[in-house]
C-alpha cells in the first residue's frame, strides 16, 4: 500500500537563519563529499530514502538547506517504508513526523509499508535480511514510477566500521572489507539503471544527532536497533566498545582500511572487468568459463570473476563469502570432475575444461557442432561461438605460451586450404611427441573432455587430415621444424555475442 502526499518545491528551512556553524561546517564537508564522489549530476532528481531517525533525517535537512542555498542543484523526493516490526502508536507517530517536515521543506513524501515477517517466513529469511529486501524493492518501484535514477540513504561512518567488522567477522574477503562505497549500484537485480548513493559515509552518528539537536528537530527512536540479536547490532553495542579500550580511534582505522581497500577493488574491478566480457558466457541461470582461461589469469583476477558470476545469478550475493570462493578455486586446480553446492542454491560444477556456476536446476544444452568453415589465411574467420585469427610469420618464428587456444604450424606442411570443423566419426591424427598415431576419440576421452563437450572441440584441418586439435595438441606433421620458411600462427577466441 503506497500513498504520497505532494507540495511545492523545496523551500529554505524556517531556523536556517540562526544555524550554528557547527551545521555550516557539516554541510560544506557533506557539500564535498558530494561533489568529489559526483554523487549527483547538476539539477537532477533524487529519492532519499528517510526513516525518521537522526541520520536520515540530518541529511534530508543538509540537502534541502544545500539546495535552497543554490550550492547544490537537486530535486529531491522522500520515500519512507513502514516495516510493521513495532507498536502502531510508534510507527504513526514516525510517519507523524516526517509528513510535517516533509511539508515544512515543500518535498514530497512517498509512503509505503510491508509485512516483514510474512516475508522472512515465506522465503526463509532473517527479519533483516527480509526488512532489508522489502524496503529495497519499495525504494526501487518509486524511484522507476517517479523516473528517478538515484536513491540516497542515510549510511553513517559508524554504519561503516559497523559494516567492514561484520564482514572481517563472517570471513569476507576484499570486497567485505572495502564496506559500503560511496555509489554503488542496484543490490538488487532488475534495476541495472538505478543507481544507489551514500553521502553521510564520512559523517559519524553522533554529528548527524548533534545536527538535528541544532535544528530544534527530535527525530524517532527506531527501538530495533536496541536489540542484540542481528549481528550488527552486537557489533555496534559489545564489539566495538570492547575494541575502542585497545585502540580508541579503532573507528577511524577501520574507515582508512575501508577507503583503502576500495581504492585497490576499483582497479581489480577494472581490470576484471575487461577479462568478463571476454570469456563470461552468460544467460539467465547459468555463468560458464573454459577452465583454461580461468586457470591461466592471477588469482586476484579469477577471484573477482567467479565473485561477478555470484552477483549475476543472485539477487543477494553476500551470503557468498571468501571461504566459497576459494573452494571454487580449489575445484579449478583438480584434475577430476568436481561439483560443489554453494548458498543461495548455486551449483558450481568443473568437468574437463568446462566451469558452470548455475543457480537452480538446468539441463545442459545439446553440444552444437561445427559446421566445416575455410579458414581466411592470413585473416579473421567467425564459426560458431570462435573468432579465428591467422597470420603468417617469416622463418622458424615461434612464441611459445601458456594459453592451449594459440599455436604455430609450419605453413607449407599445413598445406594452404585449412578448414574448421568439429569431429567425425573415425577421425585420427598424430600427437605431437607421441610418435605414432591416434584416435581422436581416444585421445578425446584420455584429455577428460566431458562426453557432452567433444563436438565443440574445434579441429583446424589441412587436405591430409587434423593439424591441431584447438585447445590439445597439434599433429606432428604440422609442427615448426629448423628449416620452416613460414610459421602460420593461429589464435581461437570465443566470440561472444553468439552465445549472450
Amino acid at each position: 500500500m503506497v500513498g504520497a502526499m505532494k507540495s511545492k518545491r523545496p523551500q529554505s528551512h524556517p531556523k536556517a537563519q540562526a544555524r550554528s556553524r557547527f551545521g555550516q561546517r557539516l554541510e560544506r564537508r557533506l557539500l564535498r563529499y558530494i561533489q568529489g564522489h559526483h554523487l549527483f549530476s547538476a539539477a537532477q532528481r533524487a529519492l532519499l530514502a528517510v526513516s525518521g531517525g537522526a541520520d536520515s533525517t540530518a541529511l534530508l535537512l543538509a540537502l534541502a538547506h544545500l539546495s535552497a542555498s543554490g550550492a547544490l542543484k537537486l530535486d529531491l523526493s522522500l520515500a519512507h517504508f513502514d516495516h510493521g516490526l513495532r507498536r502502531r502508536a510508534e510507527r504513526e507517530a514516525e510517519k507523524a513526523f516526517l509528513t510535517g517536515l516533509a511539508a515544512e521543506l515543500g518535498l514530497p513524501l512517498l509512503l509505503g509499508q510491508g509485512d516483514v515477517r510474512a516475508h522472512a517466513r515465506q522465503d526463509r529469511l532473517s527479519l533483516e535480511e527480509a526488512a532489508r529486501e522489502l524496503r529495497y524493492r519499495f525504494l526501487a518501484e518509486q524511484a522507476e514510477k517517479e523516473a528517478i535514477n538515484v536513491v540516497a540513504t542515510g549510511h553513517t561512518a559508524d554504519d561503516q566500521a559497523e559494516t567492514v567488522l561484520m564482514h572481517l567477522v563472517r570471513g569476507s574477503g576484499l570486497t567485505g572489507l572495502a564496506g559500503m562505497r560511496p555509489s554503488s549500484s542496484w543490490p538488487f537485480p532488475g534495476h541495472e539503471d538505478l543507481l544507489l548513493v551514500r553521502p553521510l559515509l564520512e559523517v559519524s552518528r553522533a554529528e548527524t544527532q548533534r545536527y538535528c539537536q541544532e535544528e530544534e528537530l527530535s527525530p524517532c527512536l527506531d527501538v530495533t536497533n536496541l536489540l542484540l540479536a542481528p549481528l550488527r547490532n552486537r557489533i555496534r553495542h559489545e564489539l566495538l566498545p570492547l575494541l575502542r579500550r585497545y585502540n580508541p580511534k579503532i573507528d577511524g582505522a577501520l574507515l582508512r582500511l575501508a577507503a583503502a581497500t576500495a581504492s585497490d577493488l576499483t582497479y581489480l574491478d577494472e581490470t576484471a572487468g575487461v577479462f568478463w566480457h571476454a570469456l563470461a558466457v552468460k544467460d539467465k541461470r547459468s555463468v560458464s568459463f573454459r577452465r583454461s582461461e580461468l586457470t591461466a589469469l592471477s588469482p586476484a583476477i579469477t577471484n573477482r570473476l567467479l565473485q561477478a558470476a555470484c552477483q549475476q545469478l543472485l539477487a543477494d550475493a553476500r551470503q557468498i563469502e571468501a571461504v566459497h570462493i576459494r573452494s571454487m578455486v580449489g575445484a579449478l586446480a583438480k584434475p577430476a570432475a568436481n561439483r560443489l553446492s554453494l548458498p543461495g542454491g548455486l551449483t558450481f560444477a568443473v568437468d574437463g575444461e568446462s566451469v558452470q556456476l548455475t543457480r537452480g536446476r538446468q539441463t545442459a544444452a545439446k553440444a552444437k557442432p561445427i559446421p566445416e568453415t575455410p579458414l581466411a589465411v592470413p585473416g579473421r574467420t567467425t564459426v560458431a561461438a570462435w573468432l579465428i585469427e591467422a597470420e603468417t610469420l617469416p622463418g622458424q618464428r615461434v612464441e611459445i605460451g601458456a594459453d592451449p587456444y594459440e599455436a604455430f604450424l609450419d605453413h607449407q606442411g599445413a598445406g594452404g586450404q585449412l578448414t574448421v570443423r568439429s569431429r567425425r566419426r573415425g577421425d585420427r591424427f598424430r600427437p605431437l611427441g607421441l610418435g605414432g598415431e591416434k584416435k581422436l576419440q581416444d585421445y578425446l576421452v584420455d584429455a577428460k573432455v566431458p562426453r557432452d563437450e567433444r563436438d565443440e572441440v574445434p579441429l583446424v584441418c589441412a587436405s591430409w587430415g587434423i593439424a591441431w586439435v584447438v585447445g590439445h595438441c597439434i599433429d606432428e606433421r604440422a609442427r615448426v621444424r629448423h628449416d620452416s620458411r613460414t610459421v602460420l600462427h593461429l589464435r581461437f577466441r570465443r566470440h561472444r555475442n553468439s552465445n549472450s
